[in-house]
């Protein structure tokens, strides 16, 4: 049996990336969409920027900054001598106080992915952590902070809701 993939990397992006993501990302002039659902079913709002759509729905690019975070999967990817074939989904999704303390338990695709987070902020919640499950065992607690990269092989996850402010995660999957 392979053995579970896991890689948290706090020190992967360049000065322009960041920038980038400083300055346009999480600035008032980038679009944000809204949601009624984290996780089908749930109710648990959120806005998201789309920039690559599942191939479930028809896998098309959505993103006027594809470029940037191709840039920043394969800075992320290169460091840590991880390949890959296919971009399935990148979003940017931000998180605020819901009705809920955390988003179901859930799976992003039902095929073999990687998945890698990367937080764009600190929130000012630090409770407002991912929890990667294994075997129905917590595998690891995330702490969201700046910058941060986390990348692991499909399996189930799900994150804390922040009770204050706000919280700003980068997601792809891709195989």
């Amino acid at each position: 049996m392979n053995k579970f993939y896991f890689k948290e990397d706090n020190n992967f992006l360049n000065i322009h990336q960041k920038s980038f993501l400083e300055n346009t990302v999480m600035s008032n002039n980038f679009p944000f969409y809204f949601y009624k659902e984290s996780v089908e079913g749930d109710n648990n709002i959120f806005f998201s920027h789309m920039i690559k759509k599942r191939p479930e729905i028809g896998g098309e690019w959505n993103s006027t900054y594809k470029d940037n975070f191709i840039d920043i999967l394969d800075t992320f990817c290169k460091k840590n001598n991880i390949e890959y074939n296919e971009i399935l989904r990148c979003t940017i999704n931000l998180t605020v106080k819901t009705t809920d303390k955390k988003c179901p338990t859930h799976i992003d695709h039902p095929y073999y992915h990687k998945q890698l987070l990367i937080y764009l902020n600190s929130p000012e919640d630090v409770k407002s952590q991912t929890i990667i499950v294994k075997d129905n065992k917590i595998y690891k607690k995330i702490k969201p902070e700046q910058f941060k990269g986390v990348c692991f092989d499909s399996t189930e996850h799900y994150h804390y809701y922040p009770q204050k402010g706000y919280r700003f995660v980068l997601v792809y999957t891709f195989r």
